[in-house]
């Protein structure tokens, strides 16, 4: 049997008297009856409709030719400033693949989404490539500066010539 609408008021305002009675100078929990079709929310974030998927799919394939793009990455990226900004493009990549994964997750667009998934994995296997011989966990050993220039510094020492024994019997 179907409950009339008088019969749900009078139970909403049953409930707003206990409430009432339970926090008595609170009213955040007190709906007010404005509209007839029932409860006012707690909440006043409005959700957004969801994308159109032109928008979707330009999202996701931009995290994906970023993603593309780095792998012709045209400068060397060893060490101090071209690693940082190589790192900066990688973290693009990541932040363009989630922004692509919330787009498509808003907009129930599966196949857009495990595109966005696989540029976020795209992008941490990036930056894992570059980050796990630095901090010692990949079986080559690399650094974070660049030691070229300690090393350079270290041959313009003049040095005393060393001569094998050998070598200078037949000079004499």
């Amino acid at each position: 049997m179907a409950r009339t609408g008088k019969d749900d008021r009078q139970e909403a305002v049953v409930v707003d008297q206990l409430l009432r009675k339970l926090r008595p100078f609170d009213r955040t929990y007190v709906a007010e009856r404005e509209h007839a079709s029932g409860v006012r929310p707690f909440s006043h974030v409005r959700s957004r409709p969801p994308l159109r998927p032109a928008g979707v799919w330009a999202r996701v394939m931009l995290g994906v030719l970023l993603g593309v793009a780095l792998t012709q990455w045209p400068y060397a990226h060893a060490c101090e400033k071209p690693l940082i900004l190589y790192m900066v493009a990688v973290t693009t990549v990541l932040v363009a693949g989630l922004w692509g994964a919330r787009a498509s997750w808003r907009s129930r667009m599966g196949f857009a989404h495990i595109i966005a998934l696989g540029t976020i994995l795209w992008g941490i296997s990036l930056s894992a490539q570059e980050v796990l011989p630095r901090v010692g966990y990949a079986k080559t050993r690399m650094t974070w500066r660049c030691v070229e220039k300690h090393a350079r510094a270290d041959s313009i020492r003049p040095e005393a010539p060393t001569v094998a024994p050998s070598v200078l019997s037949q000079v004499r």
